[in-house]
This record gives C-alpha cells, sequence and structure tokens, in this order.
C-alpha cells in the first residue's frame, strides 16, 4: 500500500513512510447492525478479519442471528449466513463486549437529524464512553458514520474525558473512514471501490487502515489520505453535489414544461460536455432515502453555525421538498379540473421505495406523494417489489391505501398510474398493457419509466418532468 495519495495539509510528515501491508487477520468491532455497520462488519469478516459487531435493538439480533438482513440488499442474506457459518463474525447486544475485542473500531451508529436539522451525535458519544471503559489501550477509533466536520475533535475529546473518569491510564488514536455505499448494490462499492479515504493524524493510524483493507488490494490513486475534518467534509460534498444536480435538472424539466422545450433533448446535450457528464442528469419527483436529505440539511447546519453560508445546498434541499410534492400536486389539479370525486377515484402507485434496489422508505417521494393523496381523499393501492412491508407500515394507517401483489394487479381499474420509483419491472410493461388494464388511463410517469411518444400512440394521458413536449 505505499504510495497513496495524501492530499491537503495533513497533522504531522506528510511523507511519512508506508511501507507494504501484510494481509494479516485483525480484530475488528463495529458499533451499530443498521445498513452501514452490517454491511461494514460483514464485508470486513469476508476479507478474513476477526469481527464483532454490537447492536442493541434485540428483535434485530435475533433475525441476524438466523442470517436474515434487516433490510433489503442485493447478496446480503447470503453474505451473512456464510460469515456467520464460518465464526469469522458475530454479534452481540452488549458494547462492552465489542469494545473490549477490537484493535480497531469502527463506529457505524446512528446520527439522525435533530430537530433544527443538526446531527445528533448522542449514539456515537455514548458508543465512545463504551469503548474507553473497555477498549485495548491504543487502539484505533474510526468514524464510518457521516458525521458534521469536527467530530473527530469531539470524540478525542470525550474518550480521554471518558477514561479518566474510569481512572484508565489510556490512549486513542481516531480516524475518519467516511462509507460511499449505495442502496442496491453497496457489496460491489465496497470490495470495488471507487474511491477510499482515510482522514487520519499519523501514519500508525494510517498503517492500520491500510492493514484492515489489505486484502482489497486498494488501487493507490484512489485511495486518499488526508486530515479527519478533510474526510469528514468530503462525504457530505459528494452527497451534496449530486442532491445539487438533481434539483438543478428538476428545476430545468420544470422550465421546459414552461416554455416547449423537452428535457430528454436538454439532457442529452448537456451529456456530451466532458465537464458535465451523464450520471445524475435525469428529471423526477425528487430524491429520498436516508442520507441525501439529511446530510444536505447537516451541511447547511454546519455552515450556518461557522458563519460560511452554504445556499446552493440549501436551495437544492429546498426544490426537493417541493418536487417530491409536484406531481400529487398536478393530478389533485387535473381531477379538480375534470370534477372526479376523491372517494369515487382509485390512484395506482408503482414504487414505495426511494430507489430501485431497496426496501428503504425513508422520505421517498412515492410514500410523500400517496400521502397527500390519502389525505385528499383518494384511495391508493401501491405495489412495490421489496418495499412493501415498509411502504405499508407508513401507510397503512390510511383507510384508502392498500397494496398489490402485481403491478398489473395495482393497475386494475385504476383511474391514474402514478410511477414514483423505477424498478426494471416497470420497463417491460407495454404502455398498451398499461391502457387496457386501466379504468381511465391517465399515467403520470415521475420516472420517465415510458417512452414519451409511444405511451401518448397508446393512448395513454401522458404526463412526465420535463417530457410534456416530447
Amino acid at each position: 500500500m505505499s504510495g497513496l495519495q495524501r492530499v491537503g495539509k495533513l497533522p504531522r510528515d506528510a511523507a511519512w513512510p508506508i511501507v507494504n501491508q501484510q494481509i494479516n487477520t485483525m480484530k475488528i468491532s463495529v458499533y451499530g447492525a443498521g445498513y452501514v455497520g452490517l454491511v461494514q462488519a460483514s464485508c470486513l469478516a469476508n476479507l478474513g478479519h476477526d469481527v464483532v459487531c454490537a447492536e442493541l435493538l434485540v428483535h434485530r439480533l435475533d433475525a441476524l442471528a438466523k442470517g436474515k438482513t434487516p433490510f433489503y440488499e442485493p447478496g446480503m442474506d447470503d453474505l451473512l449466513t456464510e460469515e456467520l457459518a464460518k465464526g469469522r463474525l458475530r454479534f452481540t447486544s452488549d458494547p462492552a463486549d465489542a469494545a473490549r475485542h477490537g484493535d480497531v473500531q469502527f463506529l457505524a451508529v446512528g446520527t439522525p437529524p435533530l430537530e433544527d436539522g443538526s446531527s445528533d451525535l448522542s449514539y456515537l458519544l455514548a458508543a465512545a464512553d463504551t469503548i474507553a471503559a473497555h477498549a485495548p489501550n491504543n487502539s484505533l477509533i474510526v468514524t464510518k458514520s457521516t458525521v458534521p466536520v469536527g467530530t473527530g475533535q469531539k470524540l478525542a475529546a470525550r474518550l480521554k474525558s471518558a477514561a479518566e473518569r474510569v481512572d484508565r491510564t489510556v490512549s486513542f488514536r481516531v480516524a475518519s473512514n467516511p462509507e460511499f455505499l449505495a442502496e442496491g448494490h453497496a457489496l460491489k462499492d465496497f470490495m470495488e471501490p471507487q474511491r477510499t479515504v482515510f482522514g487520519v493524524g499519523d501514519a500508525h493510524a494510517e498503517a492500520q487502515l491500510c492493514e484492515v483493507y489489505a486484502p482489497l488490494k486498494l488501487s493507490a490513486d484512489r485511495t486518499l489520505v488526508m486530515s479527519v475534518e478533510s474526510a469528514e467534509l468530503a462525504k457530505y460534498a459528494a452527497n451534496a453535489m449530486l442532491a445539487v444536480r438533481i434539483s438543478f435538472m428538476n428545476e430545468l424539466a420544470n422550465l421546459a414544461d414552461a416554455t416547449g422545450a423537452c428535457i430528454d433533448s436538454v439532457r442529452e446535450a448537456m451529456s456530451l460536455d466532458d465537464r458535465v457528464g451523464k450520471k445524475f442528469l435525469n428529471s423526477g419527483c425528487g430524491y429520498g432515502g436516508s442520507c441525501f436529505p439529511k446530510d444536505v440539511t447537516s451541511l447547511v447546519k454546519q455552515g450556518e453555525a461557522v458563519g460560511s453560508l452554504m445556499r446552493i445546498a440549501d436551495a437544492a434541499a429546498e426544490i426537493n421538498v417541493l418536487q417530491r410534492e409536484l406531481m400529487a400536486d398536478r393530478v389533485l389539479a387535473l381531477m379538480n379540473a375534470e370534477g372526479r370525486r376523491p372517494a369515487d377515484t382509485i390512484i395506482a402507485l408503482w414504487g414505495m421505495a426511494f430507489k430501485p434496489d431497496t426496501d428503504d422508505v425513508r422520505e421517498a417521494p412515492g410514500i410523500v406523494m400517496a400521502q397527500k393523496l390519502l389525505d385528499a381523499g383518494f384511495s391508493v393501492r401501491a405495489y412495490d417489489p421489496q418495499a412493501e412491508h415498509t411502504g405499508r407500515a407508513e401507510l397503512a394507517a390510511n383507510a384508502g391505501f392498500s397494496t398489490a401483489a402485481t403491478a398489473m394487479q395495482a393497475l386494475n381499474g385504476a383511474d391514474v398510474l402514478l410511477v414514483a420509483t423505477e424498478w426494471k419491472e416497470f420497463y417491460a410493461v407495454s404502455p398498451d398493457e398499461v391502457a387496457r388494464a386501466m379504468r381511465t388511463p391517465i399515467v403520470f410517469d415521475g420516472r420517465s419509466v415510458f417512452n414519451a411518444v409511444n405511451a401518448r400512440s397508446a393512448g395513454l394521458r401522458y404526463h412526465a418532468f420535463g417530457r410534456l413536449h416530447a
């Protein structure tokens, strides 16, 4: 692992030597068996390490012990079952047990938003108290959770004060190793990372992180070593940049509808510019999930706290809030204009997860739109190939809500189809099939699943962001 890129201002000698790392089994602790923690623990075990993962939710532990992942992620159940069988991964409900185990300890606990949008670090600091009381001397403590800039310093101070409270003479090093996992292909992102970031304060911390990931044979030109603060900001910067692109494209799509342009043509022209590229240029009904909304808001709050306003990020978040409701607003406007009674109107909803290949419905546009339509008195019949249980948990309290076993069953006799998630199976349904199944063939395609020309040729009254003039 010699020759890693050291970027920015490092706390010590930027030329500190790093020798090639031999692949050794390490004792590793992970705190939190949520999305990030479970992927981290399972994949590190798969690399050959001895991993203990602490999780306080007993019902989650029961499922994990049976090899059942508490969320949908392709390949996770098989990986979890394999590592449990090999004995390289075990779970505990006692954080002190995990603390005593690891020479390297990864903090992957939740950092949920507080009421004002800033990040709640209470779970992370509680884990620090346990680590200070029980972890081996000179352990490396690594934040894997997305945390505000400066958290590393707070963590180091908390570890020191907590150790003093229990009369332990120990020292710990703190590092940052932000995750860059995309739900739906997290295992590939871990095993074949586009980039790996080590935020460290000394050569020893860098060497230990190199040893942890040595089995991956990481590319030196895609492994960046930087200060802890830079690593903490890098995660927010990446998510905010993507959120800005999404919100900007959604604004352009709305402008295209208002001016006679077609967003598909505009996007094609933009994507041929090497400075812009092709990714994250699709328009639609906004972003959701556990990361983008929370992280963009947290970044804005961090800027406010130090007097450096993040106006573009703030605007992206505001645009997204409006965009997630805009298609539901258009449905309501059309139904009102045509004098349709909500009680007599069935809305078919395709997709409740915020994106394909996950069952995560947190901040999902489909959930937001469904709730608005249900509040207006419409019946909503939803289908999602993986998120039925999570979507039902969000919407089942509404009398007008129901779920269907298939996409076509959701369409049967419906008056409006609202597409909120771009699952692959939706692309396989032809506009003719949609038209035959529905009572009135009105489609609001929030993810541009259908070809606009083909949809209208099949008799669908087709609406999609930026494609009014397609």
